[in-house]
């Protein structure tokens, strides 16, 4: 009964290939399924969404133009939002990856807690492409070839497209050495050919990763501020309208925002006040196509 039920309830093969493997009757493993779920082997759990979540995800979505936006439930319990965010965003994306999808993926540890809810699925052979280059001076476990190389292992023959750069480096001409690199070429192909991306968004604070692992002065940081950035998405900086700002454009080696904005699906998770006003801004590049934030954070955009 426990295989029986693993292959149908965690691995989603139906009664019939679980019969025919099993040489078995498929009437035989229905009934074993029904003895399973009898018995306590298999406990069906339906967790109906809060309405208040569903309001927000729907105001969210008319409000910006969203294809969807999903919203998490904070308890009290959780203080930090990201927990309860990483969950649900890693439930849904796990409900879009097909076999032989092409994943692109960001950096940061929103992204890194949503990569760690995830567990191995029946999809395979997905190919995980870098949508920004390292970071020079980050934690452990944050950077896109990390969560690249853990998303793979996660799903069987897939594979990754790494981009050896750093995200932002010091001059324009450095990056334009480095964007005329061959293999840097054909990584950024590979990200564009994505049809899925999962980033995260970043604010302007002084301690924001983005500027504190690129090794961004403060004075550098007020001069960003000054020319209109406001937060950041895959390494580039936008301003309140959601158009690219700050000098440091021309310095980055990350997909370009038409290219990012061409993926079909475009998932932003963030979540905090801090991030308010960046994830607002956000929304108005035309890239993100879903939004996965928690209740608090959901309600502050829409009283913007």
């Amino acid at each position: 009964m426990t295989d029986v039920a693993t292959r149908y309830y965690i691995y989603g093969n139906s009664q019939i290939e679980i019969a025919r493997d099993l040489g078995l009757d498929p009437s035989t493993i229905s009934r074993y399924l029904k003895r399973a779920r009898d018995d306590g082997i298999v406990r069906v759990e339906i967790v109906p969404p809060r309405r208040k979540n569903l309001e927000l995800g729907l105001a969210l979505t008319n409000r910006f133009g969203l294809g969807r936006a999903v919203v998490a439930e904070l308890t009290e319990a959780e203080g930090d939002p990201i927990a309860a965010v990483a969950a649900v965003a890693a439930d849904f994306l796990a409900d879009q990856l097909r076999h032989g999808m092409r994943v692109g993926i960001g950096w940061g540890a929103t992204i890194a807690a949503v990569v760690a809810k995830l567990t191995p699925g029946v999809v395979s052979e997905i190919q995980v492409a870098q949508l920004a280059g390292g970071l020079a001076d980050a934690e452990p476990g944050i950077q896109g070839h990390e969560l690249a190389r853990m998303l793979v292992e996660l799903y069987p023959d897939s594979r990754a497209v790494y981009l050896h750069a750093p995200s932002i480096v010091d001059s324009q001409a450095i990056c334009a050495a480095l964007l005329a690199d061959r293999s840097i070429q054909a990584a950024l192909a590979a990200a564009a050919q994505s049809e899925l991306a999962l980033v995260g968004i970043g604010e302007m604070d002084p301690g924001a990763t983005l500027l504190t692992a690129s090794h961004i002065s403060a004075a550098e940081r007020d001069t960003l501020i000054a020319e209109g950035a406001i937060g950041s998405m895959n390494s580039r900086l936008y301003n309140r309208a959601g158009q690219p700002a700050g000098h440091l454009d021309g310095r980055t080696v990350a997909l370009e925002w038409q290219a990012l904005a061409a993926i079909p699906t475009v998932i932003a998770v963030a979540a905090g006040s801090a991030k308010v006003a960046a994830i607002r801004a956000g929304l108005r590049t035309d890239c993100v196509n879903v939004l996965v934030t928690d209740e608090a954070t959901a309600a502050a955009l829409l009283a913007g």
